[in-house]
């Protein structure tokens, strides 16, 4: 872990999670490449090969669990950071900061659904409500209308509502407990958000729309990573498991990769309460591998391209489904969405096209915002 000083203040660098971010995006966007609009690929998509491919593809909105323990361990070790520099946390510096980081992007794509998109030639009005998506509730939007609206780039905000959410929960708690101000007792807070969340999902076992999409199941992703944050700063006697032998760590990684992927016939009826709880485990042991361990067979931003790729994930999660809508257009046009030339074309083009423009946005948009952040230190 590095420091960067900005205002006095040593902000925490953790090596290979840019690379971790850039993985996750990747991980969306290749399940709605394969997911969004599918109809258009016609008897291309019942293709026995094709079919199996779509199995490991489809658990690619995992990549969202990814993003929610990753929050969960930077937010915490950003809250603790500051408590020990400054004796105690600013709510109101503390939400200036994530409003930068999370908001410009995010009213982007709602202007973008609500005014742009429905006066183009091709669009149409979605039934969402701009109430809602305004509010960061656009996550309960999912389990009111669901897929009934074909707006689906839409639905990509649902997971930075909950972001938003978190964000929102922790200033109020910040305010209202001393103990948090000075970051204390984080821990207390994060098991008891993992029981509650245990348990609404084993309340709500049997509608997997309230399982995917309701904030209370989803949130033992950000105590796991928030818990994680905690103990590696505090308790150092889980440094000690950063020495386990590559072997280990590769078998860790298949396992729990493995079980994934058959997560559907694994966790069944009543083990669906268990079920995020696992992929938030396993996500927060391949964080503390990637920053701790020093027998890893790969480091994230190692990988060629993936450290800068890291730092538009945002844009790249954010833009993807608009991209790909637009690219399915062409791919019609020309008649070429039966074959898998035409599918191979459009995930090129989608992924490219997605890159350049979240780079654009990066440095005209993003990053003239995020300078700002200093003055929130």
């Amino acid at each position: 872990m590095e420091k960067k000083k900005t205002n006095n203040l040593s902000i925490p660098f953790y090596n290979n999670l840019n690379g971790l971010r850039f993985i996750g995006a990747l991980l969306v966007f290749i399940f709605h490449s394969f997911t969004l609009n599918r109809e258009i690929w016609g008897t291309f998509f019942s293709n026995e090969i094709f079919l199996k491919i779509f199995k490991i593809a489809s658990k690619g909105h995992y990549g969202v669990s990814l993003f929610f323990v990753l929050s969960g361990f930077l937010i915490t070790s950003l809250l603790i950071n500051e408590a020990k520099q400054k004796e105690k946390i600013n709510p109101y510096n503390f939400f200036m900061r994530r409003l930068l980081r999370i908001w410009p992007l995010y009213f982007i794509i709602i202007i973008f659904g609500f005014f742009i998109f429905p006066v183009l030639p091709t669009g149409f009005e979605t039934q969402n409500s701009l109430l809602n998506y305004s509010l960061f509730i656009s996550n309960f939007e999912e389990l009111w209308i669901g897929w009934q609206d074909s707006l689906n780039f839409l639905t990509i905000t649902w997971s930075v509502s909950i972001e938003e959410q978190f964000y929102i929960t922790w200033v109020a708690l910040i305010i209202l407990i001393p103990a948090f101000k000075k970051g204390k007792n984080y821990h207390f807070y994060f098991i008891i958000l993992i029981i509650i969340s245990v348990i609404f999902r084993l309340l709500n076992y049997s509608d997997e729309r309230v399982i995917y999409y309701h904030t209370l199941s989803v949130m033992s992703d950000f105590a796991i990573g928030g818990l994680l944050s905690y103990l590696t700063i505090n308790k150092k006697w889980l440094l000690a498991l950063c020495k386990i032998s590559k072997t280990k760590i590769l078998i860790t990684y298949i396992l729990g990769g493995t079980l994934i992927i058959f997560s559907k016939n694994i966790f069944e009826n009543h083990l669906i309460c268990i079920k995020q709880l696992f992929i938030g485990l396993y996500f927060g042991f391949i964080i503390f591998e990637q920053i701790y361990c020093e027998n890893s067979f790969y480091k994230a931003d190692n990988i060629y391209g993936f450290f800068k790729l890291g730092n538009i994930s945002y844009g790249i999660y954010m833009y993807h489904c608009i991209i790909i809508y637009f690219v399915q257009q062409i791919i019609i046009n020309y008649n070429i969405q039966n074959s898998i030339f035409g599918f191979l074309l459009f995930i090129l083009l989608s992924g490219y096209i997605t890159i350049i423009i979240s780079r654009l946005s990066y440095r005209y948009i993003e990053k003239p915002i995020l300078d700002l952040k200093k003055n929130f230190r």
